[in-house]
């Protein structure tokens, strides 16, 4: 999966700044030559993962960054602009920043205020002091609400695509954890496990009665390939999640359920296929959310940094 932030995540321009301190600022500028000017807009990867030791107390936090940083120096990719990172692990800005001073300005002292501001904003364990996005125990999905449709509507198709088409092993395993939990009777599991294997394609649904065609509708497998295609538009999607809510949000806590006809069987797994999907978005939400962070912290720590490097120089 490729993240894409948009070219307007960073307005260097339109915004309200000090009077008297721009103006002391454009001074400052105005007086350093630009030889002194690009020495004094260089920072060494040290001094920016030293910092990132010293202020970020999440262990996950801390390694992203390092890893993005890596990334970001191995492929020249220029994701966090007006910063840029050289190959040698130099932090700059681009030249077009660098020589306009109302620009520099804004980067220092709008952008660059709000480094402490978002560290202290991000929830963290008392135990172990990690942020929830790096928690040890993020990987029990919580009720999304309508985050969900956040990420659905950032997926190009071809992503979509990938997130509908369901390994049938997987979304057993999915079955099997949801049986156990409810304490299904054992001819109750076995009537879901039939309807299961209706969907796979494994067992022929003209024979079993009170099968209801309907219900899977929208479904498609491939017996071949041991994979499952979910119709991809929304309202189905949002169909199915809802299905897989109350088992996030607590309204299902183990209890006995029952699935005495087929169809019933049927609508048991719609909501493990739901389940799946839910966990599966999750994971995708989760990662989104710890990306976007690990940017932020990197693109305030880099500018931080290099408004320091400035301030010393002038």
């Amino acid at each position: 999966m490729v993240m894409e932030f948009p070219d307007n995540v960073l307005n260097l321009d339109g915004h309200q700044n000090n009077g008297a301190q721009l103006k002391q600022f454009i001074q400052r500028h105005s007086m350093l030559k630009q030889q002194d000017l690009n020495i004094a807009m260089m920072v060494t990867s040290r001094e920016v993962l030293s910092a990132l030791s010293q202020l970020v107390p999440c262990v996950g936090c801390r390694r992203s960054v390092e890893r993005l940083f890596s990334q970001l120096v191995e492929s020249g990719n220029p994701a966090l602009e007006p910063l840029t990172v050289g190959p040698k692990g130099v932090l700059s800005v681009t030249r077009s920043c660098m020589t306009d001073a109302k620009k520099l300005y804004t980067l220092f002292y709008v952008h660059g205020s709000k480094l402490n501001d978002m560290i202290d904003a991000i929830p963290k364990s008392k135990k172990n002091k990690r942020c929830q996005l790096h928690s040890l125990d993020t990987h029990k999905p919580k009720p999304l609400g309508g985050c969900w449709m956040d990420v659905w509507e950032l997926m190009s198709q071809e992503c979509r695509d990938e997130v509908v088409l369901i390994d049938s092993s997987c979304l057993l395993e999915t079955l099997e954890t949801y049986l156990r939990k409810h304490r299904f009777c054992t001819d109750c599991k076995n009537k879901v496990l039939r309807a299961y294997n209706i969907l796979i394609g494994e067992l022929d649904c003209s024979k079993e009665k009170g099968y209801c065609a309907a219900l899977y509708e929208g479904l498609r497998c491939c017996p071949h390939e041991r994979h499952i295609h979910v119709c991809c538009e929304t309202d189905f999607i949002a169909h199915l999640l809802g299905r897989a809510e109350p088992e996030f949000a607590g309204g299902y806590e183990r209890r006995e359920r029952h699935a005495k006809t087929i169809d019933i069987a049927q609508e048991e797994v719609l909501t493990c296929l739901g389940i799946h999907l839910y966990e599966r978005l999750h994971r995708i939400w989760q990662k989104l959310r710890a990306e976007e962070q690990t940017w932020q912290m990197l693109f305030y720590l880099g500018v931080d940094a290099l408004r320091k490097s400035f301030e010393v120089k002038i």
